[in-house]
């Protein structure tokens, strides 16, 4: 079972990777260009927050426990260590 944190960490650090990919001349010039195009509509850092803060907002609204938060707002630094130019923002 994939926790909420674990899976946050696992999309943002896609984003990262995408960045990462898009930005390497070390890299075919049309993976560049694919990595560039997903990334377009790649959530960001925002998107991921403001999404997972809902989730966490509906779950103390209804107090089901039928509702389970799929995405996590609390994020740790550490999760983009091994990517140089951060999580995907803009």
């Amino acid at each position: 079972m994939t926790l909420p944190a674990e899976r946050t960490r696992n999309v943002l650090q896609a984003g990262a990777f995408l960045r990462e990919l898009a930005a390497s001349k070390d890299v075919p010039k049309s993976v560049r260009e694919e990595a560039y195009r997903l990334l377009r509509h790649y959530p960001t850092v925002s998107d991921i927050e403001a999404i997972a803060q809902h989730e966490e907002r509906l779950r103390e609204l209804t107090q089901s426990a039928f509702v389970r938060p799929y995405l996590t707002s609390q994020f740790e630094a550490d999760w983009f260590r091994g990517f140089p130019l951060g999580p995907h923002r803009i």
